[in-house]
């Protein structure tokens, strides 16, 4: 496992709620990310965010604030909590909700351009003098952290940032990219990495293959 990750102290209690929602599925899953002859990584489980409902993003806000005041108790007069513009997740717009409450904390979206992940525009502008917190759901393969990294180095000069982070909610894999070093976190783990389909077993290979390209 790489040094950078931190795991929240309730990870446990978190994960449990996850499970009691039904949203960790186990199976025979084909994900996102390559392995080097090209083909799509595999997995035995696959964490469904999509299937949340409203009052169970509700029922975990308060966990991830403990695990924000955790991680960052130093810093929250001057975070800014990020999550996508299009897409599923709307977790983070109902964290950030009560962060501003609390805390006078706002929000910025990002979005694809050219197929980069980052912030524009007036979402970037928002973010000046800012730290950075990237709210994702599942760490898969890297690729989004990867994309918001290169992002990152590029504007935290022009927009003056005091630093960013990323908060996932389950982190699956086992390794992930160097940087941001020591400002990974994540709610929970499942020791359940992406791997080549030779590296599975029979038993999952058997599974109908559903191809959720995550």
């Amino acid at each position: 496992m790489s040094q950078n990750l931190t795991i929240f102290s309730q990870s446990e209690k978190y994960l449990s709620q996850l499970k009691s929602y039904e949203i960790i599925e186990q199976g025979h899953f084909e994900y996102k990310g390559l392995a080097p002859d090209g083909t799509h990584l595999r997995g035995e489980y696959f964490v469904n965010f999509r299937k949340l409902k409203t009052d169970q993003e509700i029922a975990l806000v308060p966990l991830y604030w403990q695990a924000i005041e955790e991680f960052f108790a130093e810093k929250l007069d001057s975070l800014i909590i990020v999550g996508v513009a299009f897409g599923s997740l709307s977790l983070p717009k109902v964290i950030q909700t009560l962060g501003f409450e609390k805390y006078g904390i706002e929000y910025a979206y990002t979005e694809k351009r050219n197929g980069i992940l980052g912030l524009y525009g007036e979402q970037a502008e928002k973010c000046r003098g800012k730290h950075i917190l990237f709210i994702e759901d599942v760490f898969n393969n890297g690729t989004s952290i990867k994309e918001l990294s290169k992002e990152m180095e590029e504007k935290t000069a022009d927009l003056e940032l005091k630093g960013y982070s990323v908060l996932y909610g389950v982190h699956r894999g086992h390794t992930f990219a160097e940087k941001p070093a020591g400002e990974i976190f994540a709610m929970s783990q499942i020791f359940a990495p992406a791997v080549h389909s030779s590296e599975l077993s029979d038993e999952i290979l058997k599974r109908p293959l559903k191809e959720y390209k995550k």
